[in-house]
């Protein structure tokens, strides 16, 4: 079964007018977001751990706060350890998605799948004007520290337009850390809950 597919070569784009910052790009830079707990590991085993930790909803779509932490497994492989430690600090960020290409092992992938059917990926690519939604962006790491047997980092994912209020599919998939590809149900309820408390800096 696959989820995650290379995508094609991007249509031939036309002249048009440029937003200031479209909404499919990332959250509103004058906004700040309902934050909801989700606080749902996505996989675990004895050296990785991927975890949903929030979200902060806007009218517009969903920032989703993922925490991931790796630690050196007792007698476990010094080389592997320091690939994938390596990895986890943006490693990934140097396997760029190629249209057509196979996807590489070391990309970790996000996706989303909505009961109706649609989805979107982390790996998708889109125009860079008014593309058909649901649009996954990673914005990639965002920070993180650790040591030679334990690292931690953060990633934040922008989803819009804002997921309906119920239950959908959150997907990962990491080849090279051993991550197989994984579903996990996220309830959508109290994401647009917190997207009505979404508040303009200024009125």
């Amino acid at each position: 079964m696959h989820f995650f597919h290379a995508p094609q070569s991007p249509p031939e784009r036309h002249p048009g007018v440029e937003l200031e910052h479209p909404p499919w790009l990332g959250p509103p830079r004058d906004v700040l977001g309902g934050v909801v707990p989700i606080e749902q590991l996505l996989f675990r085993n004895q050296e990785l751990v991927i975890a949903l930790a929030s979200a902060a909803a806007f009218p517009q779509g969903v920032e989703l706060r993922l925490r991931l932490a790796a630690r050196h497994p007792e007698g476990g492989d010094e080389d592997v350890w320091w690939d994938r430690r390596e990895l986890l600090f943006g490693g990934p960020h140097r396997h760029r998605v190629r249209p057509g290409k196979p996807l590489a092992d070391e990309l970790l992938r996000f996706g989303v799948r909505f009961p109706g059917g649609a989805k979107a990926t982390t790996v998708d690519r889109h125009p860079g004007e008014n593309p058909h939604g649901p649009v996954l962006r990673d914005s990639g790491e965002g920070g993180g520290g650790g040591g030679d047997r334990f690292v931690a980092s953060r990633r934040n994912l922008w989803l819009w337009p804002l997921p309906p209020p119920e239950p959908f599919e959150f997907v990962i998939e990491w080849p090279a850390f051993d991550v197989p590809l994984t579903f996990v149900t996220v309830d959508g309820e109290p994401i647009a809950m917190a997207a009505r408390r979404a508040q303009p800096y200024w009125p």
